[in-house]
C-alpha cells in the first residue's frame, strides 16, 4: 500500500504558523543538560579522609532558587524558630546577677556583623535545605569565648574521625575541630596535636554541627525536603514550559492537517493571511484553501484538508492543578500550614481550624527545633561562658486568638462578670488607679450606685474609652 502524504501545521492566536517538525526540532532544543553541579570537594574525600555526602550539597542549596513555596517554607521555619527574639531565663531562686550581665554583653554582641538573630537564622537556612548547620565557635588564647559565626554548610564535610572538618571555598581549604575536642588542629594543614603545642595563629577554631538525623548517614542529615524533590522537579518542568512556549511560540488556535498533498507556501500565506487579517475585520469572513499533490505522485486519492480547534484551556487548567499538588506537597514535606508560608488557599476553612494547624506546627516542628538551638546556645553559654545560673530560651509562636478574646471580654463586661480594670489584666496591662473601674456594670450600668455616682464613672469610662479601643486594636492585630 501507497503510504498518503500528510503534512501537518498549527496556526498560532497571532496568525503565525509552526510546522510539526520545528515544533519537533524545538523540543529537541529543550533537552538541556540536566546535570548537577559539581562537587568542589572532588578528590579531596580520598585525599584527606573526608566523607562524602549522600547527596551533592551543592545542589540541595540550589534547590531554593528553584521553587518558591521550598524557599518560603524554608525560611517561614527558620524565622518561626529563632527570628521571633529570645531572652534569659533563672534556673534557680537567686541566679547572679553578674552572670546574667556576661551572658548577655555574649549575646548581644556575638559577631561584629551579625546580631544572634541573624546567626541562627542563617544555620536553621542551611539546615532546613541542606540537612545540616554550622557554628563556629572563636575563642581568645586561655580559651574564653569570645566570637560566634554561621559557616554556610554546602562548603562543610565532616573527617571520618568526626572530630574534624573541612572547609573549601574557591582555592582555598580550612580545617575546624569538633567542639570540645581536647587536642589542637591546625586550622591549615588539619593535622592533630596535643592542646596547646600548636601556636595561637595556627590552631583551628571549633564547630558546632547540627544535622537533621537519617538512619542512612552517621555524618550528615538529610533535609525534609527530599521526600517531595519530584514535585519539585515537576514544577520546575511545568515553569520552563510554559516560559518556553509563550516566549518563543504564542498560543496554538488551531492544528491543520492535510492528507494526500503538501502544505506549500501558497497555502500558508492564505492561511496567514486570513487569521492576521481577514478574521480580524469580519468574524464570519470564508476562508478557501487550496493544495496540490507532491511532484511525481498520480494516485487517486482525494487530497482533504482539516482545521481542528485546540483547547488551551484544559491544557492551562491541567497545569493549575498540577501546580497546586506540587505546592501542597512541598509544604506537606516541611510541614508548614499554607497560610503560614504566606498562601491563601480558596475554600480552606478558617477559624479554629487555622488555629489548631498552628498549634500542631508549632508543637511538631517549630518547638523541636527550638530546643536544639537552645541546648546549642546553653552547651556555649555553660561551657565557654561559665553560666551556671541562666538558661537560653526562643520566644514561641503567638497562637492565641486575640479577637476572639477580646471579643469573651467584652461580653463578660456587659453582664457585669468583669470590671475595667479586670480586663486590662487579662491583656496583660496595668490596671488604672480608679476605683470606679473596679467596679462592675451590666450593660453599661454600675451595680448598686446612685445617679450621681452613675454620671462620675460613666465620665470616667468615657476617658478610658479611646485607650481601651487602641489597647484593643494593637491586641487584635496580632492574631495568627
Amino acid at each position: 500500500m501507497e503510504k498518503q502524504a500528510v503534512a501537518k501545521a498549527y496556526v498560532l492566536s497571532d496568525g503565525e504558523i509552526i510546522e510539526e517538525s520545528a515544533l519537533e526540532r524545538y523540543a529537541i532544543k529543550q533537552g538541556e543538560s540536566r546535570a548537577l553541579p559539581s562537587d568542589r570537594f572532588g578528590s579531596a574525600y580520598g585525599e584527606l579522609g573526608l566523607v562524602e555526602p549522600l547527596y551533592n550539597l551543592e545542589a540541595l542549596a540550589q534547590l531554593l532558587e528553584l521553587n518558591p513555596y521550598h524557599y518560603r517554607a524554608v525560611k517561614t521555619k527558620a524565622r518561626d524558630t529563632a527570628g521571633l527574639g529570645w531572652y534569659l531565663e533563672a534556673k534557680t531562686n537567686n541566679p547572679s546577677e553578674q552572670q546574667r550581665e556576661i551572658a548577655m554583653q555574649f549575646l548581644e554582641n556575638p559577631n561584629p556583623y551579625k546580631t544572634l538573630t541573624d546567626i541562627n537564622n542563617n544555620v536553621m537556612v542551611d539546615y532546613d535545605s541542606i540537612g545540616n548547620g554550622y557554628y563556629e565557635v572563636i575563642r581568645d588564647e586561655d580559651g574564653t569565648l569570645i566570637g560566634l559565626e554561621h559557616i554556610p554548610a554546602h562548603t562543610v564535610r565532616v573527617h571520618q574521625d568526626m572530630n574534624r572538618y573541612c572547609q573549601i571555598r574557591g582555592a582555598k581549604k580550612v580545617w575546624f575541630k569538633r567542639f570540645g575536642f581536647e587536642n589542637d588542629v591546625d586550622y591549615m594543614t588539619g593535622e592533630i596535636a596535643p592542646a596547646g603545642s600548636i601556636p595561637a595563629e595556627r590552631r583551628a577554631t571549633e564547630i558546632i554541627h547540627i544535622h537533621n538525623y537519617t538512619s542512612r548517614s552517621d555524618y550528615y542529615g538529610l533535609p525534609d525536603i527530599l521526600p517531595a524533590l519530584s514535585a519539585i522537579i515537576s514544577d520546575r518542568e511545568r515553569a520552563e514550559y510554559n516560559i518556553s512556549f509563550f516566549e518563543n511560540h504564542a498560543v496554538p488556535a488551531y492544528v491543520v492537517t492535510v492528507t494526500g498533498a503538501e502544505l506549500d507556501e501558497q497555502t500558508k500565506q492564505l492561511i496567514r493571511r486570513y487569521f492576521q487579517q481577514d478574521i480580524k475585520k469580519n468574524r464570519h469572513s470564508t476562508l478557501v484553501v487550496t493544495a496540490q499533490k507532491p511532484q511525481g505522485d498520480f494516485s487517486d486519492t482525494p487530497i482533504e484538508i482539516k482545521f481542528q480547534a485546540l483547547s488551551v484551556e484544559t491544557k492551562e487548567a491541567s497545569f493549575r492543578m498540577l501546580r497546586a499538588d506540587n505546592r501542597d506537597e512541598i509544604l506537606s514535606a516541611h510541614g508548614v500550614p499554607p497560610y503560614r508560608a504566606g498562601i491563601v488557599v480558596e475554600g480552606s476553612l478558617g477559624g479554629s481550624t487555622a488555629r489548631e494547624s498552628t498549634e500542631i506546627y508549632k508543637q511538631s516542628v517549630i518547638e523541636p527545633r527550638q530546643d536544639m538551638l537552645e541546648n546549642v546556645m546553653n552547651r556555649l553559654l555553660f561551657v565557654g561562658l561559665g553560666i551556671t545560673d541562666w538558661r537560653f530560651r526562643f520566644k514561641d509562636i503567638d497562637t492565641k486568638d486575640t479577637q476572639a478574646k477580646i471579643e469573651e471580654l467584652r461580653f463578660l463586661f456587659e453582664v457585669g462578670a468583669y470590671s475595667p480594670n479586670m480586663i486590662l489584666r487579662e491583656l496583660g496591662r496595668d490596671p488604672i488607679d480608679d476605683p470606679n473601674l473596679d467596679r462592675h456594670f451590666i450593660f453599661g450600668q454600675p451595680l448598686d450606685a446612685s445617679q450621681e455616682e452613675t454620671n462620675a464613672i460613666l465620665n470616667s469610662l468615657k476617658q478610658l474609652h479611646a485607650k481601651l479601643i487602641d489597647i484593643a486594636t494593637k491586641e487584635g492585630g496580632r492574631h495568627v
